[in-house]
């Protein structure tokens, strides 16, 4: 049972035909009351839908199992509220995951959301198929710990980490199973496009043997996921929102409606060039290729136990309309044989023309 869910887990998040898309609503959920959140979030998970996601993502976490008690303010937010009082704010109440669980499987997507504590972890578990590791979280020891043991897939962030501390998560999840995927990510809300790094990315496949994708905080909604998927993601995570003017540390640098379902639909786009991998002709190909490669054709009138010489009477030519020759990879075979036929000017030449 194990190696089967290792085996789809590996399959659905390592497949380049159908990029595995979590659409992250972070705390922008959070408006007003709680029925006010409550319809704020399904609106999240509508759009999420709607926009050809695959799984829609929340946050859980609660300030006094993250933070000091006087954390003080974060730098990047601006604001003069505490670290503490944004989080207290935007907590999540923990009734409140039954039922957006049970909303994202009524419209079919997947539900997930980021725990910060070993309890919030354990209040989430039940209505996840996926757990996700912030990147802040990849040395919680204790967090990673109890992820393991719920045997689910495991998605770990990797902003501001090393590949010592990725090494180190890796080793305690790996005790218990390798259902995990690294997510290569920049912790700055938001991301310079020259700070992402995405070159990583090859590094972290062939280092890890795992599945890899990007969690993108950059404000353009196709660049970075569009060439993450070009050196080998096949997972990717935006935040995004219902409104960028809404009141809240995590609207800024979200996508809107729109913007999400651009990058989404550009992603389907791009799975669409991946093809098989396989160097060959294609069917799109054949017609021109026949017209326009080059090929061994006669330039005269060749009759039968004539000489072919290249240069006299065959050169190597493009057919167009005419039958098409053998390669020119084979022009030693021909040069200087006989010709078993007659051939006319323009015909193609092959090895079974040689007397």
């Amino acid at each position: 049972m194990g190696e089967s869910r290792n085996l789809k887990f590996f399959n659905e998040l390592n497949d380049s035909s159908h990029i595995f898309i979590i659409a992250e609503a972070g705390s922008n959920w959070k408006i007003g009351t709680y029925e006010d959140d409550l319809r704020q979030a399904k609106k999240l998970i509508d759009i999420a839908k709607n926009s050809g996601s695959d799984a829609i993502k929340f946050q859980t976490y609660r300030s006094n199992t993250t933070y000091v008690s006087n954390a003080g303010n974060v730098n990047y937010l601006k604001n003069e509220k505490t670290i503490n009082t944004i989080f207290d704010h935007c907590s999540m109440p923990y009734k409140m995951l039954h039922e957006l669980f049970e909303y994202s499987q009524e419209k079919n997507i997947c539900f997930m959301s980021t725990p910060f504590s070993v309890n919030d972890a354990s209040q989430i578990n039940p209505y996840v198929s996926i757990h996700k590791v912030a990147s802040y979280e990849i040395n919680h020891i204790r967090l990673l710990e109890f992820l393991a043991k719920t045997k689910k897939p495991i998605i770990i962030s990797t902003g501001a980490s090393t590949i010592k501390e990725i090494d180190f998560a890796l080793k305690i999840i790996q005790k218990i199973h390798n259902n995990i995927a690294i997510m290569q990510c920049t912790a700055s809300y938001p991301s310079d496009v020259d700070s992402l790094n995405l070159s990583v990315i090859p590094n972290l496949k062939k280092k890890y043997n795992l599945p890899v994708g990007l969690s993108d905080h950059s404000l353009n909604p196709i660049l970075a996921p569009l060439v993450a998927i070009g050196l080998g993601a096949t997972i990717i995570e935006k935040h995004f929102t219902s409104d960028k003017s809404l009141s809240g540390p995590d609207h800024y640098f979200a996508l809107d409606p729109n913007e999400l379902f651009s990058m989404v639909d550009s992603i389907r786009h791009a799975e669409k060039t991946m093809g098989n991998g396989v160097k060959e002709i294609l069917p799109v190909e054949k017609d021109l290729s026949n017209f326009a490669k080059r090929s061994i054709q006669a330039t005269c009138k060749i009759f039968e136990n004539d000489l072919f010489q290249e240069g006299k009477n065959f050169d190597i030519l493009r057919s167009g309309k005419q039958k098409q020759g053998i390669s020119p990879m084979f022009l030693n075979e021909i040069n200087g044989k006989r010709s078993k036929r007659d051939i006319d000017i323009g015909d193609g030449i092959t090895l079974e023309d040689i007397n």
